[in-house]
């Protein structure tokens, strides 16, 4: 099994429903599932949620200015949006 199907799976689990489902109902659980894991694995909880949710959004940086050198041939720096964390 894959990291992504195991996640599926966990994520499914924590639904407890097989259902379709909502997309929020996707975004709570696997937020409860990291949250729970943090917890239990992590000496600084608060402080690795905010590694854990800064990286998507530096993967996402990354990805845009790779489109933006792609498209437009070069490698001029260009604003992307800070999305709120909550």
């Amino acid at each position: 099994m894959t990291s992504i199907e195991l996640l599926d799976a966990a994520v499914w689990r924590e639904i407890g429903s097989e259902e379709a489902q909502p997309r929020a109902a996707f975004v709570n659980a696997l937020s409860a599932l990291v949250g729970r894991w943090l917890l239990v694995r992590s000496d600084a909880p608060e402080m690795d949620l905010v590694t854990v949710m800064c990286r998507p959004e530096a993967i996402s940086r990354e990805a845009a200015q790779s489109k933006h050198e792609v498209v437009n041939g070069d490698t001029e720096e260009f604003p992307v949006p800070i999305r709120p964390v909550f």
